[in-house]
């Protein structure tokens, strides 16, 4: 069982026609579009919720350096020094930067939620300083010491584990969106499982967006995050059973009533549980010594 899924008790009173988007460009285009709108008005907190969601559809670094940029103003100090770790993996030119290095350093250095608000502008001014002497070819090369960021492959693990920070951000916000769907709130359920992908690669969270299409009636979203679920899952991808239900959901109108939504859901649901290994049950009794040994 993953780690959320919508019951299929769940009743969709009216099916939300995404079913109109040609593409899942076309979804993260018109959530960008509100973030910048946010961020122009000064909503940050907004803006940054609308970037997360982006990053479901269209995961470009444009999207992620917004975030970073988010969490700058917003003080989330590590939030923002791990998203700017992330893209400077990315953009190499970023990494090569000393005066990048230097603003990123100075970010983790503050205190946690950079408490100071005239300093959160201070260091968003440093940021935008930096990224424009880098796009305008002004930049001084880093040195050996100084390229602390974008180096090591950190970044691309910070969006692979639970317990990194960006890993904890996913895990807060899919634990959201579970009580949004106990709550029958689906459209809040989406929006949570769109912003947890933007700091999570579990195939789980691939399931959650699937499901949540899936419970409002959007076919193509449904299959499109289906797919990407099973190319993550081999043993899924090999099911007959599943591919069956991917057919049959196909085969579906593009707004997929609430009570045939139930039933792809649960046959999803059992093919996948019928798919994938049982979990292993944890021994009632750890492998612990009984006897205190000599020292180290």
């Amino acid at each position: 069982m993953r780690t959320w899924c919508l019951v299929a008790a769940v009743v969709v009173a009216v099916a939300v026609a995404l079913g109109a988007y040609a593409s899942m460009g076309d979804r993260g285009e018109e959530l960008f579009r509100e973030g910048v709108r946010l961020a122009g008005e000064g909503d940050y907190e907004g803006a940054v919720a609308f970037f997360e969601r982006t990053m479901a559809y269209t995961p470009t670094v444009n999207v992620l350096w917004n975030i970073a940029c988010c969490h700058v103003v917003l003080g989330n100090r590590d939030l923002a020094v791990s998203c700017l770790d992330r893209y400077m993996e990315h953009d190499t030119a970023f990494q090569e930067s000393a005066e990048m290095q230097a603003v990123v350093a100075a970010i983790a250095a503050e205190p946690h939620n950079i408490p100071n608000l005239d300093r959160r502008g201070e260091l968003w001014n440093g940021v935008e300083a930096a990224s424009r002497a880098v796009e305008e070819g002004r930049s001084t090369p880093a040195t050996a010491e100084q390229r602390q960021y974008g180096v090591s492959g950190r970044g691309a693990r910070a969006k692979t584990g639970d317990a990194t920070v960006e890993g904890m951000q996913s895990l807060i916000l899919t634990a959201d969106l579970a009580e949004r769907a106990r709550e029958d709130d689906l459209e809040g359920a989406l929006a949570y499982a769109e912003r947890a992908l933007a700091y999570g690669s579990h195939s789980n969270l691939y399931w959650n967006l699937a499901s949540a299409h899936l419970m409002l009636g959007h076919r193509d979203m449904t299959l499109a995050f289906l797919d990407l679920y099973q190319q993550r899952n081999p043993q899924v991808r090999e099911s007959a059973e599943f591919q069956q239900v991917m057919a049959d959901l196909a085969d579906a109108p593009p707004t997929v009533g609430s009570g045939l939504a139930d039933r792809l859901y649960a046959r999803l649901n059992s093919a996948v549980d019928r798919a994938l290994p049982p979990r292993p049950t944890p021994s009632a009794r750890p492998p612990v010594r009984t006897d205190v040994g000599g020292e180290e």
